[in-house]
């Protein structure tokens, strides 16, 4: 009965490394869907798929947490990040299937500008959940988290571009309104990856 209250510590950093991959893997389907003509049906269905799966781990994450007696990290910090990174893959879950529920054929060119912040952010969020156990030197995440916070405001940039572009060009205002949907799906995707690495400097700072 002990064990259920006292798992092994390096439990959670496993279930966090399999959260990022999770996260990983929808970000590489929205860049592969954003670039492609194929049918999308494979997309909706891969995407949901994904979803599931990242519910399941962070549901398992916090269920343990909830058994445990001792934990790595502060049960907050647990608690939030398993969240936190669980939220970013629905987030971009709801795009992909936002895009099909409003029928957008054309995809434009901002998808794939977003797409590749995704990718950049998801590298940086990668290496970081990858050395949470050995709590490295503060520098070497700090650089991590400014780099995302940069991708961040590259965000916002986009955004404001995007709507704007929208707004000037785009004539049709049923179309407006979907666009202006998925645009502000996207910039949330980039504002909770700043989130995340905000989290993880709190942790650090606990560490040093």
């Amino acid at each position: 009965m002990l064990q259920f209250f006292m798992p092994k510590q390096p439990i959670f950093f496993e279930l966090f490394q399999q959260l990022d991959e999770c996260l990983k893997e929808i970000v590489a389907l929205f860049r592969e869907f954003v670039e492609s003509s194929d049918n999308p049906d494979h997309y909706f269905q891969k995407a949901k798929e994904i979803e599931h799966r990242g519910d399941a781990i962070a549901h398992e994450i916090i269920d343990r947490l909830n058994r445990a007696f001792i934990t790595p990290l502060d049960r907050e910090d647990i608690y939030l990040l398993a969240q936190e990174i669980d939220d970013i893959i629905d987030l971009i879950e709801d795009v992909i299937q936002n895009i099909g529920l409003y029928g957008i054929k054309e995809k434009k060119e901002i998808l794939v500008d977003f797409s590749k912040l995704f990718v950049s952010a998801s590298e940086d969020l990668s290496k970081m959940i990858c050395c949470l156990p050995k709590q490295k030197d503060g520098s070497y995440f700090e650089k991590l988290i400014i780099d995302i916070h940069g991708l961040e405001d590259r965000g916002d940039i986009l955004f404001q571009k995007g709507l704007q572009q929208l707004f000037e060009k785009e004539p049709n205002p049923v179309a407006v309104i979907k666009w202006k949907d998925i645009l502000e799906g996207l910039e949330e995707v980039m504002d909770k990856y700043q989130e995340v690495g905000d989290i993880i400097r709190g942790i650090i700072v606990k560490f040093s």
